[in-house]
């Protein structure tokens, strides 16, 4: 049973935060190239520090796998970080201009 008292505001609310983070990647697909270049370069550099601190060689398949999961772990990261901060900032403003 959920906390919330009306069901309908909750689906908004989903509908809202899919929406958002439906916005951010394509935000960093499409504005944020550079974000998303920096971003797989630290996915990059993540697995060679997987590499080095685990004392354990990949081959070029796995390296290409764990570099694809963190990549795709951060730009979901992003996303959902994005997508929060709109509702905050939606918030903020509806607090600030409803008094």
């Amino acid at each position: 049973m959920s906390n919330y008292k009306n069901t309908n505001n909750y689906g908004e609310f989903e509908n809202t935060v899919k929406q958002y983070i439906k916005e951010g990647r394509m935000k960093l697909q499409n504005d944020l190239i550079q974000t998303s270049h920096a971003i797989h370069s630290i996915a990059q550099n993540k697995t060679k520090c997987f590499i080095k601190n685990m004392d354990k060689g990949l081959d070029k398949e796995e390296r290409e796998y764990l570099t694809s999961l963190i990549l795709t772990s951060m730009h979901q990261a992003f996303c959902y970080g994005y997508g929060i901060g709109k509702i905050e900032s939606d918030n903020f403003y509806g607090l600030l201009f409803s008094t």
